[in-house]
């Protein structure tokens, strides 16, 4: 038996073990808190049951069920043929929460070969490292329910490892499953765009010009009928909606059109803040807090140690990383959860970076001063990962991950109830947690809320919910209007009277914790 067989079995084994220790963790942390609770997931499950009963890839709880143009489909279609399996709902959640576990589990082990044949992490160092990344608190959050990013991760580190191998043996065999692997990347989140000049540049680097350009036709090819989907539907969906439900490219680029360079500086300045912020909690909550900035930059010298050590054998994934987290910095939403969509890979980083700075302590003829500063290098690593992970034992034994999908869930519940008891099925109803709504009474729904990028920056002023109230109220013409306790329109519904043919909300009840439900007079 050869040593590469020996070295491959090892890495496999490790591999598995990393999985199951993810997958058993996602497991244990799956909770019975009700989807739709956070938006996406309740548009993800009602667009997948729409493909799965023959309505197309659509929106089929707004008003005219306009096609779905927001998501990719990738992860709509495969929840599609788990609801195509055992169809009743809600009955099925217990299948459908069993999706992600596995799928997690899954990229756990891709990681760790990912962290052994590209970043040259020992069999222990990368299973340890694909653990505390892949099983950190916010992971298991987004695994606990129906978002895209497991889907995303096994994608991702397929991607990686086939593109790596495309670079480093070239032909056009490899150069079309590169391409294939980030297409469909892409079309699990929006945000794998980055893999697309990742697979590019590198092959193009490493020479092999021909592959570079094969790969890109084949995600043009794989990309393009999504995009004409996107551009052919889009103007179904009424104009207020678009803000909530429309693509995300166009969204950015016209706001950047509108506000310039200036608005990029101002949104990546409150991005690195809030990055440091968050990075500082997860990596480094049990040290002091006044220097957790210091050690999150001291953990971005090491990241980058890793990749430029890494730049030959993971050239794929060294690009793909900076092209990410230039995107995540420019892009005007919270950084957090495109940052935890890929933690695992960060995990490996930092492990890498810990290991190289090691190695460099021990490297012959180190001065004294070298070796101090490598060791200080490596504890900072250590340090992360080891602070991570309790930070991840610190939630799970006080019941963090689900906490924030319970509260949304408790504030809806009202609203739910309201709903059932006071309109008739065939009644439009404007209402926040709209998903949520439409899954649980089957009703058609309109959001009360259009999402806008200053809302990030500086909140939205009450006239302009007003406003935003008003137009989805005149586009979609719903009967009722509900609330919950502590949504922002609250205080813009009284704004509504009726003057000057706009839409007047009449109050009619109060519901149980606070919220409101208002009659609508259409002008």
């Amino acid at each position: 038996m050869s040593d590469g067989w020996r070295a491959d079995r090892r890495a496999l084994w490790f591999a598995f073990a990393a999985a199951v220790g993810v997958g058993m963790l996602a497991l244990v942390t799956t909770s019975s808190v009700p989807v739709g609770a956070f938006w996406d997931d309740g548009v993800y499950l009602i667009s997948a049951k729409s493909l799965a009963t023959g309505g197309g890839y659509a929106f089929a709880h707004l008003p005219g069920a306009p096609a779905a143009v927001h998501f990719p489909p990738a992860w709509p279609a495969l929840l599609s043929l788990v609801w195509r399996i055992h169809p009743s709902f809600p009955q099925n959640m217990a299948l459908l929460k069993l999706v992600n576990p596995l799928l997690l589990a899954m990229a756990a082990g891709l990681a760790c070969m990912y962290g052994v044949r590209r970043l040259t992490l020992p069999y222990p160092v990368a299973a340890v490292a694909v653990v505390i990344g892949g099983a950190a608190l916010p992971v298991l959050v987004f695994t606990n329910v129906l978002f895209s990013e497991p889907l995303f991760l096994v994608a991702l580190f397929v991607t990686l490892l086939i593109g790596e191998r495309a670079v480093e043996s070239g032909g056009w065999r490899w150069a079309i499953a590169a391409g294939v692997a980030a297409a469909l990347a892409v079309l699990v989140r929006t945000a794998g765009i980055a893999l697309v000049p990742a697979v590019v540049i590198a092959l193009f680097v490493a020479g092999r010009r021909r592959d570079a350009m094969i790969a890109l036709a084949v995600i043009i090819a794989l990309l393009v009928p999504w995009q004409l989907w996107v551009a052919l539907h889009v103007s179904s969906l009424a104009l207020p909606l678009r803000g909530s439900y429309g693509p995300y490219l166009d969204w950015v680029l016209a706001l950047y059109r509108e506000r310039g360079v200036g608005f990029v500086a101002t949104v990546a300045r409150q991005n690195i803040v809030s990055l440091f912020r968050t990075g500082g909690i997860a990596l480094f909550l049990f040290g002091p807090v006044v220097m957790r900035p210091l050690l999150v930059m001291l953990t971005l010298v090491i990241t980058g140690l890793a990749m430029y050590v890494g730049r030959h054998r993971a050239t794929v994934g060294v690009i793909f990383f900076a092209f990410y987290m230039l995107m995540v910095v420019a892009w005007p939403y919270a950084p957090d959860r495109f940052l935890w969509a890929i933690w695992p890979l960060v995990g490996l980083f930092i492990a890498s970076g810990a290991m190289e700075s090691a190695r460099i302590g021990r490297a012959p003829r180190t001065t004294n001063s070298a070796t101090l500063t490598a060791a200080f290098a490596c504890s900072i690593g250590v340090f992360a990962l080891g602070s991570n992970a309790g930070y991840t034992a610190r939630g799970i034994s006080r019941g963090w991950y689900d906490i924030a999908a319970h509260r949304n869930a408790d504030a809806l519940t009202p609203v739910v109830a309201w709903i059932n008891q006071h309109t008739r099925p065939t009644d439009i109803v404007a209402c926040d947690g709209e998903p949520f709504v439409h899954l649980y009474t089957g009703r058609i729904v309109v959001p009360v809320h259009v999402l806008s990028p200053d809302e990030y920056l500086a909140g939205t002023p009450i006239e302009q919910a007003a406003a935003d109230l008003r137009a989805l109220i005149i586009a979609n013409r719903p009967s009722y209007m509900v609330l919950s306790a502590d949504t922002p329109e609250r205080d813009a519904a009284p704004l509504l009277t009726g003057v000057n043919g706009t839409p007047a909300l009449i109050p009619i009840d109060s519901l149980t914790g606070g919220g409101l439900a208002y009659r609508v007079v259409l002008p």
